[in-house]
């Protein structure tokens, strides 16, 4: 198997504080060895894109520092394949300046897939850890990059290197950086008891040292990881020494939960934790009950180690807070992350809130009173006494406004009439409808007449304004009716009232009998036959 490699010919940037190498082109040399007596044999050139990276990028000492090292292609492989895996990747890194000793990366299972002869390998990400140590300047530099194929080995190194395994020249992909040992403490919170929260208003007093000296310093509050957008504009300075004091006052509307205190030089940055609260808040269980009932009060974004007074609380009547209850009231100590816990008993019937108080904050939670229990008299008390309420109700459903006619009603036969020479009256009558309005409501209704033509058999007509009528309405014998029906006015059938019924505010319905004395004109010399005609009724 063989396997090319690549010399850097990258230049590191550095700058205060570190970043990281590359990623840049740059080349390696390499040779194959198979055994460890060799020389070496058939170099390479490996020209890829190499980069170099430590996290955290300035180090504090004693902190664990993973580095990376890639190349974006890999070297290209000989005329055999290769099977994944066949050639683990290591990479032998020295620190120099403030750091020493050697640093390993690996990349264990390398390559990830099948490589076919003259092919690039793939990209290789080989990680591995150092301890940090002194703080100052400090260097990490690749010395050789070693390609482990158990049978065929392949080292790289500088581009030009002639002994790469048994004295490599180290190659240019170094990245500089700097172990840093500044630190920042909270002192103080104007406010407070404690130094690890803080809430909007409060004044952070912080110490600092190893920072630059006699240097402005800046503070804002940040992410718990340090990153994210800066809240607060604090200040301070350092003596000639690096170390110095500031202030931060955390500002209105500052991001609540865990969060850090960063403090910069203009050059480094060094970060301390905080709880930063928020509006301090309670909650009951249960959120109701009758007289007696003791109540488990929690809280969150009380003053870490202040005395929280919890009691029961009337209708708010005018501004906050509202009035007290009777009932005693009992404390709580809240807790290093601002949290309360406490039992409260409820026994005043006035008690419209559960609440919490300490200083100026102040929180509440709505308490339902319970209808379902209630204590007369306390333990051996011989006074006292309690009620239960019991609300009754009834649902009323609304019947229909209908009307009905006996069977057998529906034809109205006249008198007859003889043709004589002179206009002539026949006469009928409209049986009684009943009109039923169950409705139980303040609706009132009317019962209308509609008419056609008589048309007679085999011929002839008369005009329905022949036909009139003379209403009757009454009520329904044994009915108990709410309001009195109106007859309508004697004359003309066609679109005419028969019975009606007023709205009333106090309710309408009953049941109404309606009817009507029918009489028709029939013409003098109207032609002989049979007629008919429909009267229609409609109730609404």
């Amino acid at each position: 198997m063989g396997v090319a490699a690549l010399a850097a010919a990258a230049t590191a940037v550095c700058v205060s504080p570190a970043q990281a190498y590359g990623p840049t082109p740059g080349n390696l040399g390499c040779r194959l060895y198979f055994n460890d007596a060799g020389t070496g044999s058939s170099p390479t050139n490996w020209a890829d894109s190499f980069g170099l990276t430590q996290t955290p990028a300035t180090p504090s000492p004693g902190q664990t520092v993973t580095v990376t090292f890639t190349a974006a292609a890999g070297p290209n492989n000989g005329p055999v394949a290769i099977n994944p895996g066949d050639v683990p990747i290591v990479v032998e890194a020295a620190l120099g300046g403030s750091q020493s000793g050697p640093v390993t990366l690996q990349q264990t299972n390398y390559p990830a897939g099948p490589i076919p002869g003259n092919t690039p390998t793939g990209p290789i990400t080989a990680t591995g850890t150092y301890v940090a140590g002194a703080t100052g300047a400090a260097t990490l530099t690749v010395n050789r990059v070693i390609l482990n194929n158990p049978i065929a080995k392949t080292y790289c190194s500088a581009a030009g290197d002639r002994d790469h395994k048994a004295a490599p020249v180290p190659t240019s992909i170094v990245e500089s950086f700097t172990v840093f040992g500044g630190t920042v403490s909270v002192t103080s919170v104007t406010g407070q008891t404690v130094t690890g929260a803080a809430r909007a208003g409060n004044v952070i007093n912080y110490a600092v040292t190893g920072l630059a000296p006699s240097t402005a310093l800046t503070a804002t509050l940040r992410a718990a990881d340090g990153t994210g957008t800066a809240e607060g504009s604090g200040t301070g300075t350092t003596d000639a020494a690096g170390a110095g004091t500031g202030t931060l006052t955390v500002p209105s509307g500052a991001t609540t939960g865990a969060r850090t205190v960063a403090v910069s030089d203009g050059t480094n940055t060094v970060s301390v934790p905080i709880t930063i609260l928020g509006s301090p808040g309670i909650a009951i269980t249960p959120s109701g009950g009758g007289s007696g009932t003791v109540v488990t009060v929690t809280g969150t974004n009380w003053n870490p180690g202040s005395t929280v007074t919890i009691g029961g609380y009337k209708a708010l009547t005018g501004a906050p807070p509202p009035p007290a209850t009777s009932d005693p009231a009992t404390t709580a100590t809240a807790g290093a992350t601002g949290g309360i816990n406490a039992t409260f008993t409820v026994t005043d019937s006035t008690t419209a809130y559960v609440g919490a108080q300490s200083g100026a904050l102040f929180a509440i939670s709505a308490w339902t009173g319970s209808a379902d229990s209630c204590t007369a008299k306390t333990g051996s008390a011989t006074t006292g006494n309690c009620t239960l309420s019991y609300n009754l109700s009834e649902t009323v459903t609304a019947g229909n406004l209908s009307m009905a006619r006996a069977p057998g009603t529906g034809n109205i036969p006249f008198s007859g009439v003889t043709v004589g020479g002179s206009v002539q009256t026949a006469t009928g009558n409209l049986s009684t409808v009943t009109v039923t309005d169950h409705r139980g409501s303040t609706f009132g209704w009317s019962l209308v007449g509609t008419v056609t033509d008589f048309t007679g058999t085999p011929g002839g007509t008369i005009a329905k304004s022949n036909l009139s009528w003379t209403p009757a309405c009454v009520d329904t014998a044994g009915a108990t009716n709410a309001v009195t029906a109106v007859a309508g006015t004697p004359g003309t059938v066609d679109a005419a009232t028969l019975c009606s019924a007023p709205t009333s505010a106090t309710g309408t319905g009953g049941s109404f009998d309606a009817s009507a004395g029918l009489t028709l004109s029939v013409p003098a010399n109207q032609l002989a036959g049979t007629y008919a005609a429909t009267l229609t009724l409609t109730l609404s």
